[in-house]
């Protein structure tokens, strides 16, 4: 019987170790996935900027919106970065960040197309089905790819060095 439980009582442990360790890891992948947004900021032009103000909205990705909220008072070009959590109307964002498991995805990305807004997901095949810059796993990584026709019908300019580092699609 003693046998038993222990192994019983490693099982569980075992399980219970994996499960933090997959929380940890989703919690750096958000942490990693703000980073980018907030690095996003650095190389992407908005010609039409009315103010300093770069308002980053977030849909689905609580997370990254608590990440990014410790990274807002950091030097982003000269703008202030304003944080939102949901939105109502998306078309005051500059950057639309929206999680893959987001039911609106779809339709956020139709009702932006055109505007000068990023749009950004970790969904599947997000920039290839028309947002500007989507991420994906590869080796463990978060890496980007980015569809620069997207991004050219929003009207914006994304600096070569961003460029250089995804992977294009369209």
């Amino acid at each position: 019987m003693p046998g038993k439980l222990v192994s019983a009582g490693l099982l569980l442990w075992g399980l219970l170790s994996s499960f933090g360790a997959a929380a940890a890891d989703d919690m750096l992948n958000a942490k990693t996935k703000a980073n980018y947004v907030f690095n996003f900021t650095k190389f992407v032009e908005w010609p039409a900027l009315m103010n300093d103000t770069l308002h980053v909205c977030i849909v689905g990705a609580e997370p990254i919106v608590n990440f990014l909220s410790e990274l807002a008072s950091r030097d982003t070009k000269g703008h202030l970065l304003q944080i939102w959590s949901g939105i109502d109307d998306p078309q005051i964002c500059q950057i639309l960040y929206i999680g893959h498991d987001a039911p609106e995805l779809q339709a956020l990305i139709q009702q932006v197309r055109g505007n000068q807004i990023l749009t950004v997901s970790d969904a599947e095949g997000f920039a290839g089905r028309g947002g500007c810059i989507g991420f994906y796993s590869e080796n463990g990584q978060i890496k980007l790819e980015i569809n620069p026709d997207a991004v050219r019908r929003a009207q914006l300019k994304v600096n070569a060095l961003l460029m250089e580092i995804a992977r294009i699609v369209r």
